[in-house]
């Protein structure tokens, strides 16, 4: 079963930083998960949020600010200024990172209001084309209409729709939104439907998968992977 790591190793560093990847990286992951939004002049960055309001110093959309605004922007706001070098990346600097790694890099592609889905997708696939990355990255979307876009500029890259609620027809859906797979967040009622799924040929990986009891049940289930905040306690599981 693969373990990703959420933003990183979010439960104990800033999340979706360099710093946040790089110690979840000492852990026998097998990927990365962090988030892509644009900047006001349409370069990529990894951040969750809409605003830079939580995880900065500043406030904002972060569409409204440029990418030399962006870079580097200090990012560890919620850990009382303990980590310096804990800043913004871009999606270039990670996908440098990641091309030197074994990791698999799973990006999703966060709503832009300020371009269409089809700038965003060239934009970012741009930066994994020049990376090497595209047979090694997954993007994922809870806008599902995104994933015709990616798809349709590069129908050879992995994809999977995000989702926290299960339902019934997930194979017919997925094939639907030209999704590969499906990323679920987990619970006791999704984790009914990961095995009829993945029967139906989906990749199903879960998020929010937090503690042993998480782990145990989703490794039963025989998921495909499980997308955690805690890369050290899942991979000491896995020894179990």
């Amino acid at each position: 079963m693969e373990i990703i790591g959420h933003r990183g190793f979010k439960r104990q560093y800033p999340e979706n930083t360099m710093l946040s990847f790089k110690k979840a990286a000492e852990y026998p992951i097998d990927g990365i998960e962090c988030d892509v939004h644009f900047s006001s002049d349409s370069v990529p960055f990894i951040i969750h949020d809409q605003t830079v309001d939580r995880t900065t110093y500043k406030s904002g959309n972060v569409n409204t600010f440029s990418a030399k605004e962006l870079i580097h922007l200090r990012a560890d706001k919620e850990y009382d200024r303990r980590y310096p070098d804990a800043v913004i990346p871009s999606l270039e600097e990670l996908c440098a990172w990641i091309a030197a790694t074994n990791l698999t890099l799973h990006l999703e592609l966060k709503q832009q209001v300020h371009v269409k889905a089809g700038v965003f997708a060239d934009g970012c696939l741009a930066v994994l084309r020049k990376h090497g990355l595209v047979e090694r990255t997954v993007i994922s979307t809870f806008y599902h209409s995104y994933i015709a876009e990616v798809k349709r500029r590069q129908p050879t890259i992995s994809t999977a729709l995000l989702t926290k609620t299960p339902f019934r027809r997930g194979g017919k859906y997925a094939e639907k939104v030209q999704a590969d797979g499906i990323h679920i967040r987990h619970g006791v009622q999704s984790s009914m439907y990961y095995r009829p799924w993945m029967k139906q040929g989906l990749t199903v990986r879960a998020y929010n998968c937090k503690t042993k009891a998480d782990f145990s049940r989703c490794r039963r289930s025989g998921l495909t992977g499980v997308i955690t905040d805690d890369p050290a306690l899942m991979t000491s599981l896995l020894k179990l």
